[in-house]
């Protein structure tokens, strides 16, 4: 079994300290997890995480991972 990781540090600011309502990094997360999935349609997917954290004083985190085998059984 493998893991992939994909984070994003404020998913809904597009730049800057200001929070902005157009979510332009959580856009471009959901597009990167989604052109990973698409490059990989070999893999049977056995389990999804997504935890957050921060916000307060800090920068929001988003993390998921993916947990998963290759299709032919392989690591």
């Amino acid at each position: 079994m493998q893991v992939k990781l994909f984070w994003v540090l404020s998913p809904m600011r597009n730049k800057g300290f200001v929070p902005r309502d157009n979510g332009g990094n959580a856009m471009r997360y959901e597009k990167e997890i989604n052109e990973w999935l698409a490059e990989h349609p070999d893999i049977k997917i056995s389990h999804i995480e997504q935890s957050a954290s921060g916000g307060s004083f800090g920068p929001a985190l988003w993390l998921i991972s993916v947990w998963y085998t290759r299709g032919d059984g392989g690591a």
